[in-house]
């Protein structure tokens, strides 16, 4: 299964902080947020924001490489999805 997803952000090789919007195939745009904190591995809550709209907040190891490809890697095994397609998605903090 492909899905799309959305990055308000320029995406560099490693960064501190990533957000953006993805959506499954059939279902509604969701909110991804994902921080480096000091944390042994990644941490991953379903959320559900002040506006009903849900999605992942995710905690990433600070010493971990931090880009596209772990993001989609995280998302992939959270959702069961083989492969992303990069979109132009709804504002991510505008969703929230």
């Amino acid at each position: 299964m492909r899905a799309e997803i959305s990055y308000d952000l320029v995406m560099e090789e490693d960064m501190n902080f990533v957000e953006g919007t993805f959506r499954l195939p059939g279902g509604e745009w969701q909110v991804v947020v994902v921080s480096k904190r000091p944390v042994p591995s990644s941490e991953t809550k379903l959320t559900t924001w002040d506006s009903g709209v849900t999605g992942l907040v995710v905690t990433f190891p600070i010493d971990w490489k931090l880009n596209r490809a772990a993001v989609e890697t995280l998302l992939g095994q959270v959702f069961g999805v083989g492969g992303w397609d990069e979109v132009r998605g709804p504002d991510s903090i505008r969703l929230r």
